[in-house]
């Protein structure tokens, strides 16, 4: 980059400068001596520590040593404090040469990400929880790699759970997961078709403990099939509500009959994730058969045909928690499904694995199952 002597020809009273000096550091970062211009500034600080001019020369002198990171903070320090008309605008024209850059310099990164192979596939851009203390910094770094006022960046920022924020080509999210992690600021992608290759046996019942688990459940409606594991294959879990709706009848302000659908009742689900063979063992309250499976407690034993269902269930989940107590629980799906319900195509894309009788479908189903799916292959990357 070529630096003329006519921009530095304008200055203020008490920000006077030796022209000669100047014109020396000029043609030493124009001839890319930048150990001379170096030592000149140096030279002239200590003759005039406290000239603005001074800080700007620098930025200047690291910007054409390709620092740019160290130019552009001091470019923004500066330009609060410039007055000089003339030393704003060549600030300014600083701030923009560097910006332009950073464009540039992405690009040709994206570009180069898109070329790889599988690029083009379809992925997930997770954004994962950030607490409140960091978001006012990091909202400002993630508004400017996603091009975004720091407002709204501040809003997307999830500060209690994950966030599904972004579909598309994998290349281009993972280049961007990139940029935030650099940021400091935690994400995570994955591909979509990971997601629909895990395995999902949907359990009936649990047959036996000992010295396999073996479960039963329907790979077709209407047909039984067992399958086994180890309890020390169970590398982690996932828990959550499913909203069962219905529809409802409402008197209107004017006595009308109105039909509106509402949540009535949840379903508990908890998903037990076997990494070494890719699969998702599920369970769900409401269609767990508790009469046919074993007994889990005395207690359940006494109560055998009498138990609430959600007694049944809280042996069933007791007795898990005694089998595998330290594991991994993922438990903060409803703020994640919140956010991925906006994804109505991508979930249409998702295959759930949950047989809930319901009137219409609900993207609810495919949001349990990718809020799993996702918490499966986070840990195996």
């Amino acid at each position: 980059m070529y630096f003329s002597s006519l921009e530095f020809s304008i200055y203020t009273p008490n920000q006077t400068i030796d022209t000669a000096m100047v014109e020396s550091i000029i043609n030493a970062i124009n001839s890319e001596n930048y150990e001379e211009a170096s030592q000149l500034l140096q030279q002239l600080q200590q003759d005039d520590p406290d000239n603005i001019w001074i800080p700007f020369y620098q930025a200047r002198l690291a910007e054409a040593q390709g620092n740019v990171s160290f130019a552009n903070e001091r470019y923004r320090e500066l330009l609060p404090n410039a007055v000089n008309p003339k030393l704003m605008r060549q600030i300014r024209q600083g701030i923009e040469r560097i910006n332009q850059q950073e464009i540039k310099e992405r690009q040709t990164a994206l570009d180069e990400a898109m070329a790889e192979s599988g690029s083009q596939e379809m992925g997930i851009l997770v954004l994962e929880a950030i607490s409140n203390e960091l978001k006012k910094t990091a909202a400002q770094k993630f508004g400017e790699i996603m091009a975004i006022d720091p407002y709204t960046a501040r809003l997307q920022l999830p500060s209690r759970s994950w966030r599904l924020y972004r579909t598309g080509a994998i290349g281009k999210l993972n280049f961007q997961a990139e940029q935030l992690k650099q940021a400091d600021i935690p994400c995570f992608t994955a591909l979509l078709g990971k997601v629909n290759r895990l395995k999902v046996y949907s359990v009936l019942y649990i047959e036996s403990v000992d010295p396999k688990v073996t479960i039963v459940y329907e790979p077709k409606k209407g047909q039984r099939d067992i399958f086994t594991f180890e309890w020390s294959e169970v590398e982690q879990r996932v828990e959550g509500l499913l909203p069962i709706f219905e529809e409802c009848v409402d008197i209107g302000l004017r006595g009308q009959l109105k039909r509106t659908t509402a949540t009535l009742d949840y379903a508990k689900m908890c998903d037990l994730h076997l990494p070494k063979k890719n699969t998702i063992i599920r369970l769900c309250d409401q269609q767990y058969r508790f009469l046919e499976g074993i007994s889990f407690s005395d207690k359940q034993k006494a109560q055998d045909g009498q138990a609430t269902m959600k007694e049944s269930w809280q042996h069933i989940m007791a007795f898990i928690n005694e089998k595998n107590p330290s594991i991994l629980t993922w438990s903060e799906f409803t703020p994640f499904g919140e956010s991925a319900i906006d994804f109505q195509e991508l979930l249409k894309l998702i295959h759930p694995h949950v047989g809930l009788l319901r009137r219409e479908e609900t993207p609810w189903d495919g949001a349990f199952h990718l809020y799993s799916s996702l918490a499966f292959l986070k840990t195996l990357s």
